[in-house]
């Protein structure tokens, strides 16, 4: 069984890059439960697969999947601080010191191409870059991976290989990107 299931003690790492302070909060799953939810968002929740099955015990329940996320989300997702959005990073994620801006840009980078941390806890987060040439390892990994992505989708005839292809060549460009600004602010 993996170390964390679905809910219980091990709370989700949410951190806002503009304080430079994290916080741990609450699953959708423990956090609905509290406010007498949990139920309904557990059974509707596990109709995602059928939409049809999902809006009729949407009716039955009273409630709609959507609206239970983004109530969970405008409650969680802003920091105490500054009221600006939080970033969610999972629970395998340990915050930097607050004085250790390289390791907050670093992270801040590695979350604006799409990383968190998020897993069961059985393998852990992997390799979380803090100091700018940990950042542009990471970088050149990602690019690395990217490129070889994009050239097996350029050899594909899938139907949709052309729509892949758009799609890792945007990623390679956001990449190049970041990996351009970490290199002049390095």
């Amino acid at each position: 069984m993996c170390r964390y299931a679905v809910s219980g003690p091990y709370k989700l790492h949410f951190a806002c890059f503009d304080c430079r302070t994290a916080f741990k909060q609450p699953s959708i799953d423990d956090w609905l439960a509290v406010r007498g939810k949990g139920y309904v968002y557990r059974e509707l929740r596990d109709c995602t697969w059928n939409d049809l099955r999902l809006s009729e015990r949407e009716r039955e329940l009273g409630f709609r999947l959507a609206d239970l996320q983004s109530e969970y989300r405008e409650a969680i997702f802003k920091c105490p601080n500054c009221g600006n959005p939080m970033a969610d990073l999972g629970r395998d994620w340990r915050p930097p010191r607050r004085a250790d801006v390289k390791a907050w840009r670093a992270l801040a980078g590695v979350y604006a191409l799409g990383h968190a941390f998020h897993s069961c806890g059985c393998d852990g987060p992997g390799f979380i870059p803090s100091t700018p040439s940990e950042y542009v390892y990471y970088l050149t990994e990602r690019l690395d991976d990217a490129v070889q992505s994009l050239h097996q989708w350029e050899m594909s005839s899938a139907d949709h290989a052309a729509d892949a292809c758009v799609w890792w060549r945007t990623r390679i460009a956001k990449i190049q990107a970041a990996m351009d600004m970490a290199e002049k602010s390095g």
